[in-house]
């Protein structure tokens, strides 16, 4: 990261640890910015032990449900917690006050705006009048969008991101910065000979010569894994394993009855929760996502880092998929398509394309860093201090 003036910078995220999409990005880049700034982090729990001098506000946490509100009273404790001795003021939260947002996930607006039938349109808005969890969503995010933009930049994990935003609040371009997450360097470390592959797949009950692909993720549905089994379902697969990593959000009985129903039983594994992913990538074959809603998806980055062939949703679907300039992973178009998803799923069998699109998608993969990802942030902090000085000589 280039050397710049030392500022005096807020951190707002409820929750300071590795665990999470948004979470693990807020760390990985606040403790890069640490390097070089003064960094103080607001939360309601945190769990570090970096060697990043790191200062730490306890933000209360009143009631844990419904979040709703915890959102709204984590946003109030905040905005009287920072007061105005910071140079940057940074959220990964929905809050009112801030300099720079990070913006982890699509518009909970979109949710109304993405209905394409009028009728059901009207119906979802007069529901809203009667959800106090519904306004209270809407209200805040209708404050961070809204109010003094000209002051802020918003920070999209991607382009998909931002389209969501400008699709449900007119705000120009120059309003945001893109910043991708990166894939953690300690992936390659496990390589495929830092273990004994055929006893690691022993464990699972997968023979050597078999060709496993790997799907990861909690929330199946949203995930995708329904097409994934329909599609699965529909090629042959006496030599091939579906390995699913995930929780599935209670729902893991539901999908394990539907690959029964599918006659999958003995070629689907349901390995529940995984602490370690990285082990799994290493006795894989290949990885697919057909996620139907994503604003990055870390699961097939990580794995095409351990030279994993990876296929993924469009851009559409997938915010990583906008990453994918040459063929480095394959696209599926439509993720709803258990044939399109069968299709994709013939073409992981070829070795030599698995080979090809392994190396491709490796280095496609390394440019991803947080160091880059922590770069962007700063530069966007750059901009606001920028346009703060322009105003005050106005």
């Amino acid at each position: 990261m280039p050397h710049e003036e030392k500022l005096k910078i807020g951190v707002l995220i409820k929750r300071f640890v590795s665990t999470g999409g948004a979470e693990r990005y807020a760390l990985e880049i606040t403790r890069r910015l640490a390097l070089q700034h003064e960094v103080h982090v607001f939360a309601q729990e945190w769990a570090f032990q970096g060697p990043e001098n790191i200062l730490f506000h306890k933000i209360p946490k009143f009631v844990t449900k419904p979040s709703w509100l915890n959102q709204i009273l984590f946003s109030y404790s905040c905005s009287k917690a920072i007061g105005n001795t910071f140079d940057i003021v940074h959220s990964h939260e929905k809050v009112t006050q801030f300099d720079v947002m990070t913006i982890h996930s699509p518009c909970f607006r979109s949710s109304i705006t993405q209905e394409k039938r009028w009728w059901k349109r009207m119906l979802i808005w007069s529901a809203v009048a009667f959800s106090p969890r519904k306004m209270a969503w809407l209200w805040l995010e209708k404050k961070q969008f809204t109010s003094s933009t000209r002051k802020k930049l918003f920070v999209a994990v991607s382009g998909n991101v931002k389209r969501d935003v400008q699709a449900n609040y007119p705000l120009p371009d120059a309003c945001f910065h893109i910043a991708y997450p990166g894939a953690s360097r300690d992936m390659r470390n496990t390589g495929h000979a830092s273990m004994n592959l055929k006893n690691a797949r022993a464990k699972l009950g997968i023979s050597e010569d078999e060709v496993v692909v790997l799907f990861v993720g909690t929330e199946f549905r949203r995930k995708g894994l329904d097409a994934l089994l329909n599609g699965f379902a529909l090629i042959p697969h006496s030599r091939t394993k579906l390995v699913v990593a995930g929780g599935g959000g209670g729902k893991i009985k539901r999908y394990m009855q539907l690959a029964k129903q599918l006659g999958l039983s003995e070629h689907v594994l349901f390995l529940g929760l995984v602490e370690n992913v990285k082990e799994l990538y290493a006795i894989s074959d290949a990885m697919i996502l057909p996620t139907l809603s994503d604003p990055w998806a870390m699961a097939p980055i990580e794995a095409m880092l351990c030279g994993l062939p990876a296929a993924m949703s469009s851009s559409e679907y997938c915010g990583a998929a906008e990453y994918i300039r040459g063929g480095e992973a394959l696209i599926i178009r439509n993720p709803r398509n258990p044939h399109e998803i069968a299709e994709t799923l013939s073409k992981l069998m070829d070795k030599d394309l698995r080979a090809e699109l392994g190396r491709k998608g490796q280095a496609l993969a390394e440019e991803l860093t947080w160091d880059r990802t922590a770069a962007s942030t700063l530069s966007a902090y750059q901009e606001v201090l920028r346009r703060k000085r322009l105003e005050q000589r106005l």
